[in-house]
């Protein structure tokens, strides 16, 4: 039986949502184990390595976007020729950038004692290796899940996925236990990574391959090959600058303050990347949804649809990101211990960023599934060199150290990202005037600054006043957190037309629950 758009979304995201919560338990399991084992010093060398490789990560920056936007006509169509044939060009393209990937990576080995340090850990070069070769291998076969998604299959990439980073966490921890060993838990995840790219290889081949057999390639429709050629380039260019914005800071830090700091960085990060990973998991399981409604020609609807994808995305940040403000140090604090805090100042940064960056998701989202990543490609430039910029000065001039770093994200993400973002949707996908988004994304800003402000205040209240012990003082702050922003999301949003849409929905599907 085949399912609507809604329905497949509603899978998608109850998933991956799902899988997001249970990877981020664990990963906290993991984490907990590696700092107690090895120290700080290698968690500060492995949120190093992985920022290294996520920069040359091909398939991270983009290709696969483009890949699975070429898709979601000839899917929906079932025009399965051309389906197979742009499966073959995709194979080869990215065999093409397993071995790139390669190549730069050994091109960079000789600079890594100027990052990482020459007397601070011993055999980081074999480290780095291990990382490079499990980011090379993963493009041999992941191709095949660009096809999943563009049949809004998301699920199944998710459970895979997850049931492959589980046997990796539990074959890790075994290591660190009996071992005690980086390379050997190193080597684990590439034989995972490689394991479950194989076990989507053969779902594509069961499920898909009846529709290839006795089908010859046919040439791609020029448009086809167009779009694909735009796209390739915009995207690979846009995410370069998500790169460079927000996957260096660990490099910055290594360089101008030291590896331990990158450690302590790297735990808040942790768990504000495990809340944008849920977050993400929901908002970003429509996207095939919204391409597949794009491909349609409906793009009448598509504003209507960009204003509640973006209620959404205001409304999990509403409470996401008062959680982070009220409880982020206290949780680090009870689960590490102060000795791993870092400056109120930072976390309020970090949180600000955390901000910015999910309310940018709208605009990603859907310039992802109208094809738009190509309209957008001057916008990278600007943003990693205003980035890069600003960092090296509040580094170096003024000395703000990782307050500096965090604020050069905060100028770059809010004043280059973002307004070039919601210009592309608008006057390329919607075409109408985005000064619209503009009003109403400084609204939203100043409603979620309204609580944040008044959520931290009551927290420090609480934890100044009332203070007992730290698994005490999170359950209390955690349920006035819960009742504040509850309280004040009503009295903000009652009366506004996305809210009320949401609540019918909630509300109807309650009563149909009932009976």
């Amino acid at each position: 039986m085949n399912k609507s758009r809604l329905q497949y979304a509603v899978l998608n995201m109850g998933v991956s949502g799902m899988t997001t919560v249970l990877k981020m338990v664990l990963s906290f399991a993991s984490r907990t184990i590696f700092i107690y084992i090895l120290g700080s010093k290698f968690l500060g060398l492995n949120g190093l390595l992985t920022s290294i490789l996520t920069t040359l990560s091909l398939a991270e920056l983009g290709i696969g976007n483009a890949i699975i936007y070429s898709l979601y006509r000839p899917v929906a169509d079932s025009d399965w020729p051309v389906v197979k044939s742009i499966m073959h060009l995709y194979r080869k393209i990215y065999r093409i950038l397993a071995v790139m990937v390669f190549i730069i990576g050994l091109l960079l080995l000789p600079f890594l004692p100027h990052i990482v340090g020459k007397n601070v850990i011993s055999n980081f070069e074999l480290y780095y290796m291990i990382l490079l070769i499990n980011s090379s291998v993963s493009y041999l076969l992941t191709y095949n899940r660009s096809l999943i998604i563009a049949n809004q299959r998301n699920y199944v990439v998710s459970v895979v996925d997850f049931s492959a980073y589980v046997f990796t966490v539990m074959v890790q921890i075994f290591i660190l236990f009996f071992f005690k060993s980086y390379t050997f838990y190193l080597i684990a995840q590439v034989v995972f990574t490689i394991l479950g790219n194989v076990v989507l290889t053969i779902y594509v081949h069961k499920e898909y391959g009846k529709y290839f057999v006795g089908i010859d390639f046919v040439n791609i429709p020029k448009g086809i090959i167009k779009k694909l050629k735009k796209n390739v380039i915009g995207t690979f260019a846009n995410k370069v600058g998500d790169v460079i914005v927000n996957g260096t800071d660990s490099i910055l830090i290594a360089m101008f303050i030291s590896l331990s700091t990158v450690g302590l960085y790297s735990n808040y990060q942790l768990i504000i990347l495990a809340v944008q990973s849920v977050l993400l998991s929901v908002s970003s399981a429509m996207t095939s949804s919204i391409g597949n409604f794009a491909a349609g020609d409906h793009s009448a609807h598509g504003l209507e649809l960009f204003y509640k994808h973006q209620f959404m995305n205001y409304s999990l940040t509403f409470f996401s990101s008062a959680f982070l403000i009220a409880l982020l140090p206290l949780f680090i604090s009870f689960w590490l211990g102060s000795d791993y805090l870092l400056s109120i100042e930072a976390t309020v940064i970090m949180i600000i960023n955390f901000v910015v960056n999910r309310q940018r998701n709208s605009g990603n989202v859907f310039i992802e599934a109208y094809g738009l990543a190509y309209e957008q490609r001057l916008k990278p430039l600007l943003e990693a060199v205003i980035n890069l910029s600003l960092s090296v000065l509040f580094l170096v001039v003024f000395h703000l150290g990782i307050l500096g770093i965090l604020l050069a994200t905060t100028v770059t993400s809010t004043f280059i990202a973002t307004t070039y973002e919601a210009w592309v949707i608008f006057k390329y996908g919607f075409k109408q005037s985005v000064w619209k988004f503009y009003s109403r994304y400084l609204k939203l800003l100043s409603e979620l600054g309204v609580n944040l402000l008044v959520v931290y205040y009551v927290s420090q209240f609480v934890a100044n006043h009332f203070y007992s012990n730290k698994l005490l003082l999170l359950v209390v702050i955690f349920l006035l957190t819960v009742i504040t922003s509850t309280a004040l999301y009503w009295f903000i949003n009652f009366k506004k037309s996305e809210f009320r849409y949401v609540k019918n929905i909630l509300v109807s599907r309650f009563r149909r629950n009932q009976k």
